[in-house]
């Protein structure tokens, strides 16, 4: 398993840093199974699927799990995207 390291601000409340690493930690195995179950990989660094992003988005919104709209919210971070629906709908 990679290790990698995330700087968190020191002022930040222990409690939430731990809520941040915690979540960190299911979104990363969240990822993986989904790499596992659906033959995934780094298809998120594409630039051509904005609008199939904003949709699986809102379709993950209506599923229920955080964890799914966490991960299409980090993709359309990565890519500075905006996540509105005014903007989605106009994208």
């Amino acid at each position: 398993m990679a290790q990698i390291t995330i700087t968190i601000p020191g002022e930040l409340h222990p409690d939430t840093a731990d809520l941040v690493a915690r979540f960190a930690t299911a979104l990363a195995g969240k990822l993986r199974k989904a790499e596992q179950k659906y033959g995934y990989d780094n298809g998120w660094k594409d630039e051509d699927w904005r609008d199939e992003c904003a949709a699986k988005l809102i379709d993950h919104v209506a599923k229920g799990d955080p964890r799914d709209v966490a991960a299409y919210c980090a993709f359309m971070w990565h890519h500075n995207w905006r996540t509105s629906l005014r903007a989605i709908a106009i994208a």
